[in-house]
């Protein structure tokens, strides 16, 4: 009996978690390898079972090439004793030959591995449809690699886009001369904002008298994510989702608003999967998104269409497959997912034709200059198994950890996208703000490893590649035990937030690329989930305050959150940061999208303004947090004066339980002497010197 119901709890277990357990008992060696590489690059295979290093000799690990001719080539192996390393061999078709006296015998014995990769000089378009289909036999012949994927998924001042009126508010963009787009926009008086399935047009140029200007009905089956300005062309970016077609397309919708009272349909342009960003620069729009082909059809012998699929409203109504010449497989990649690119020239959007790329390896992060596109994913460690507490038999969960990051190049010109390499990093990293391009080098702060785990603690670095992306110089092994919360690049120096317990700011000097030096460190509670620069000598930080706190179970201290914080940094003494001044904001609870979003932070330079918007809780009895209310908060922030709370613009709670969602303040902005507050369902104006309201605009 009791044999039985440990065979039930096996298949229990075993149903509950499909996938990602494997038996120990492994019966032969995987290879992961990819497909294709650079000749600039080395080209590697990460197999389940290590290697000897004494028995790599070149009788039982070689390289041939297509006439089955042994070729020189430089075989060196991995610091993790799995992966071989080749490089040094001229562009062709080769086969890696590793026979299995060279694996450390553990278990079941090793087989003989043969590998078929190629070596290309320049990107290449897929040549015939047997190619790409080969590409997606390799993934399945490697099932327990394939990836799933996630659809959850700095300084200078330059002279204002001439679509953007210098006196409102402008989106707090990354990179000045990079438009990146938000839910809210403002051009000529008019305030344009993303509502649920529609786009609302609120006449704002008498901010005594608001008045909706027009509606712009969405259908139900697309979602608006963010809207964008160009000239007289509003672009609605969203995911629209085809019922009948099965599918989901990333679509990009213009309107001309010469009469912002009457905006008129031009175009749509879209292409298949998820929507991952957009970029607006040197009068071009770059729609920049994932789609994972059903390529598990493949084994069933089901004849598929394994090529994305896009639509321009401007030519046939009908989807067209991505013709092969337009796809290409990203080196070093074993990706099930394309990363693709759409190019269309707004200078004349209506009849522009829009160019789209596939590119074979899915991205999960991007960084673009005006020259310039990074994509970046995450590169996992597929034989991470971790052991089960108690397990039955001997079995083992099989959890791939993101270990490095591999980085994509491309140069841009208007729609021409030139691939220029590829690399990879060690740590992952946190999103755009750790990323930047200065001089024609790109720079990135990645995170090694996880705080959680004390044997391996985790560290950052910092790294400075070249045009080419070649390494110049690093800074490693930064904060050991932390992992990075934010971090801004300002010409010369870089900032880093790493946090634990307490909060490091790092300064370091980046003016010499070979050579970057962190100069000081500033060690304060809480942490800074958005970095801000104020002016070359001070930045402004805006996340949480921390306690810390005694666990009597497993007698250990552990760090928790409370209200939100906003410091100013003084860093004109690099080797000396300090914390000029910090308010507190709210209790225990309390949130801004800001943190998670610069979007949402509002600028005003005339009267140094910075605020965003807000939702405040209290703690309560116990663990319990109390609603307060919710609205914006405007600062002064200076150098002189430090922060100074300006516009206490809060809604407070009548014995509501949380914040209502209608009421909800997306985005404060600004239109010459006027301050706007934008809710889904209301505007409100107030004067900007004093914050007096001045009126309330209910939108049904």
């Amino acid at each position: 009996m009791k044999n039985k119901w440990i065979a039930i709890m096996v298949i229990a277990v075993l149903a509950i978690l499909p996938g990602i357990i494997t038996l120990t008992m492994t019966p032969t060696v995987v290879a992961k390898a990819a497909s294709v590489s650079m000749a600039t690059k080395s080209w590697q295979a990460t197999f389940t079972k290590a290697l000897k290093e004494s028995k790599i000799t070149e009788e039982t690990v070689y390289v041939t090439n297509s006439k089955d001719q042994k070729v020189e080539a430089a075989i060196t192996l991995g610091e993790d004793k799995k992966t071989l390393i080749v490089s040094d061999l001229a562009p062709g078709n080769y086969k890696l030959h590793v026979q299995k006296d060279a694996f450390v015998l553990g278990g079941p014995k090793a087989a003989s591995q043969v590998i078929s990769f190629t070596i290309i000089e320049k990107l290449e378009a897929v040549k015939s449809e047997r190619e790409l289909q080969q590409y997606f036999d390799t993934l399945l012949a490697n099932p327990d690699k394939e990836v799933k994927y996630d659809s959850s998924r700095e300084m200078e001042n330059k002279a204002d886009s001439p679509s953007v009126s210098s006196n409102s508010s402008m989106t707090n963009n990354q990179v000045e001369g990079v438009e990146e787009g938000d839910l809210v926009v403002v051009k000529d008086g008019f305030i344009y904002s993303v509502k649920e399935h529609s786009i609302t047009v609120v006449d704002a140029t008498n901010p005594k008298n608001l008045a909706l200007a027009a509606t712009l009905k969405i259908e139900d089956s697309k979602y608006i994510s963010k809207l964008a300005l160009y000239d007289h062309l509003l672009i609605a970016i969203g995911d629209k989702y085809l019922e009948k077609a099965g599918t989901s397309m990333s679509t990009a919708t213009l309107y001309d608003i010469s009469n912002p009272k009457s905006p008129k349909f031009l175009r749509e342009v879209g292409q298949e999967g998820y929507l991952q960003d957009i970029r607006i620069t040197n009068d071009t729009l770059y729609l920049i998104g994932n789609m994972f082909p059903n390529y598990w059809a493949l084994r069933d012998n089901k004849t598929i269409d394994l090529k994305p699929k896009t639509y321009d409203s401007r030519g046939t109504k009908e989807f067209q497959s991505l013709p092969l010449e337009k796809i290409s497989i990203l080196p070093n990649t074993l990706d099930g997912t394309y990363s693709l690119i759409t190019a269309l020239d707004l200078k004349n959007g209506a009849k522009a034709t829009a160019n789209t790329k596939g590119y074979l390896g899915g991205s999960s992060g991007l960084y673009m200059s005006e020259d310039a596109l990074y994509l970046t994913t995450p590169v996992y460690d597929g034989s991470a198994v971790v052991p089960a507490e108690n397990r039955i038999m001997d079995m083992r969960i099989w959890m791939p950890r993101a270990t490095n990051t591999q980085i994509f190049k491309w140069n841009v010109d208007g729609t021409t996208m030139n691939f220029v390499g590829n690399t990879e990093v060690k740590g992952t990293v946190l999103n755009q703000y750790s990323m930047d391009e200065y001089k024609g080098n790109f720079r990135i702060v990645t995170t090694e490893g996880n705080t959680w785990d004390e044997k391996n603690i985790s560290r950052n670095h910092l790294f400075i590649l070249d045009k080419n992306l070649k390494e110049l110089g690093t800074v490693k092994d930064l904060a050991p035990g932390e992992k990075v919360y934010s971090a801004r690049f300002m010409g010369e120096k870089a900032y880093v937030v790493t946090f634990k317990q307490v909060d490091p700011l790092f300064v370091i000097d980046v003016a010499n690329p070979q050579k970057p030096t962190v100069l000081g460190e500033l060690k304060i509670p809480g942490f800074s989930n958005y970095l801000h620069p104020l002016d070359e000598t001070h930045l402004i930080g805006i996340g949480y305050d921390t306690e810390q706190r005694y666990d009597t179970f497993s007698k250990r201290n552990f760090t928790v959150t409370t209200n939100m914080k906003m410091s100013l940094f003084d860093v004109s003494d690099f080797k000396n940061p300090k914390e000029q001044s910090s308010v507190k904001i709210g209790g225990k609870g309390s949130y801004s999208d800001v943190q998670y979003n610069p979007k949402a932070l509002f600028r005003n330079k005339e009267y140094n303004y910075f605020g965003f918007p807000v939702v405040l809780y209290e703690a309560g009895k116990g663990d319990e947090i109390v609603y307060k209310g919710q609205g914006a908060q405007i600062y002064e922030i200076t150098a002189d004066k430090g922060i100074v709370l300006k516009g206490n613009i809060i809604e407070e709670s009548t014995d509501e339980p949380y914040e209502n969602w209608d009421q909800l303040v997306q985005r404060v902005v600004y239109i010459g002497d006027a301050l706007y507050t934008v809710a889904p369902k209301e505007v409100k104006s107030y004067q900007l010197k004093d914050f007096q309201p001045l009126d309330k605009l209910i939108i049904k």
